[in-house]
């Protein structure tokens, strides 16, 4: 690595579906922030009607702005995936939202969450690639266990970046966060 060179270092923080990355990563990025790092991105906070998932929001990191991602519900508009309706309107303004941090030049950003639609091209594809390609040294990309093979291929992310969150504390994930953008700083 030349001086001035960072290298990436993309994590993903990974889990069950419905099995708490959101708030693991809400409570990571508490974490950051007190040790002073400036996190940015977005999270995709669930919603629950009689006990199964009727949506999500798509929520500033940096501002708490949300806005409706998808839901159960048909919606005028909105795209069809799976048993969800997407917001086409969310993920504009999340890649909005991701250019415009990139200008404060964060330590982290946080993308909640890579899953089939960016394996198969959609979603937030376009913006995981142009993050790849970015000079944020350290990201954190949520990902559903099963699909952690298949997104640490794609983007060719190492397995040693691969946070669980049923094994991991969040102080230790926090910690070894931190270690990468000290490390980032320091090269």
């Amino acid at each position: 690595m030349s001086d001035g060179e960072q290298q990436q270092s993309i994590f993903l923080i990974t889990g069950n579906i419905q099995g708490g990355k959101t708030s693991y990563l809400s409570e990571l990025i508490e974490l950051l922030r007190k040790r002073s790092l400036s996190v940015s991105g977005f999270l995709a906070p669930g919603s629950f009607e009689s006990g199964k998932r009727s949506g999500f929001r798509l929520k500033n990191i940096v501002s708490g702005d949300e806005l409706a991602m998808a839901s159960t519900k048909e919606t005028l508009t909105w795209t069809k995936y799976r048993r969800f309706w997407f917001n086409p309107d969310a993920f504009s303004l999340g890649r909005e939202w991701i250019c415009e941090s990139l200008k404060a030049h964060p330590d982290v950003i946080v993308i909640d969450e890579v899953g089939p639609m960016e394996q198969e091209g959609s979603g937030w594809s376009e913006t995981l690639e142009f993050l790849k390609s970015s000079s944020v040294p350290v990201q954190l990309w949520s990902v559903r266990e099963k699909l952690t093979g298949e997104v640490m291929e794609h983007w060719s992310i190492s397995s040693d970046h691969l946070i669980h969150i049923d094994n991991e504390e969040v102080h230790k994930a926090a910690n070894l966060i931190i270690r990468a953008v000290e490390r980032n700083r320091n090269s």
